[in-house]
């Protein structure tokens, strides 16, 4: 069956229902429409192995709290003494038939360090070679240093009158816009086809004269959705939720929850 992209945008919760991801009276609205919907049941039916998969996944081994310490002190010890200096000693006149001169007891320490430390994980990074694992942990400890981009514009969304539910969003500079972490709690309820809508309003909004950006689409009342948008919150400063139908872009749901940026 050809893919849809109306279809797919009006029924975001094909994926979360193969994965189990629902609310139960989500499920319940889900199956009804699912039971009369060829092109739901056949993108349910491609989600499938996807998700008996998972079931197979081997589970989350968490490493011990001293694994990152033990292994960054390791490497830098190595480095250290790979990188000590020491006078090239001068060399004697050739002697027929003399012996071979035998290392000093620093390269013979060094050596024997490299070979017998015993640390298991170590032992199996030094069969990767020296060189490949000490690029790879300062990659690691640069990565580990770099700070998440600063919060622009935090929000504390209420409930309108009449209406249920609250959120929270932060929005962070990033790619050319702001990314927005939002977390919505016990939102009423969406019905068949709906959605819910995500809104930076200017200071000029007003019913007849919006001034409205959208800053993204989820479904779930409960839970956290990453979303972008253009709108710069210092001058958007208040951010609405409402509910949706598949149509235009403009709005025509009631504001459900809304808050104003706090910076």
């Amino acid at each position: 069956m050809p893919y849809d992209a109306q279809h797919a945008l009006a029924h975001p919760e094909v994926a979360a229902w193969a994965l189990g991801a629902l609310d139960p009276d989500e499920v319940a609205a889900f199956e009804e429409h699912l039971q009369s919907c060829e092109q739901c049941q056949a993108e349910a039916a491609e989600f499938a192995p996807v998700a008996e998969s998972l079931a197979l996944a081997a589970p989350a081994a968490k490493p011990p709290p001293d694994l990152e310490f033990k292994t960054l002190a390791a490497v830098r010890y190595a480095v250290m003494a790979e990188s000590r200096t020491e006078p090239e000693p001068v060399p004697a006149p050739a002697v027929a038939n003399a012996p071979a001169p035998k290392p000093s007891p620093a390269r013979k320490a060094s050596r024997r360090w490299h070979l017998h430390w015993t640390n298991p994980l170590l032992s199996a990074v030094t069969a990767l070679g020296a060189a490949a694992v000490t690029a790879a942990v300062f990659i690691g400890v640069q990565l580990s240093q770099v700070a998440a981009p600063a919060v622009a514009a935090s929000f504390n969304l209420k409930a309108q009158p009449g209406q249920t539910g609250s959120a929270t969003a932060t929005a962070r500079h990033a790619q050319g816009g702001w990314e927005i972490q939002f977390t919505a709690k016990h939102l009423p309820k969406l019905r068949q086809g709906q959605f819910y809508e995500c809104w930076y309003a200017g200071t000029s909004n007003r019913p007849g004269h919006p001034e409205l950006i959208t800053a993204g689409t989820f479904v779930g009342s409960n839970g956290t959705f990453n979303m972008w948008s253009a709108a710069d919150p210092a001058t958007f400063r208040t951010m609405q939720i409402t509910i949706e139908q598949p149509g235009d872009a403009s709005q025509h749901g009631k504001v459900i929850v809304q808050g104003v940026a706090e910076t």
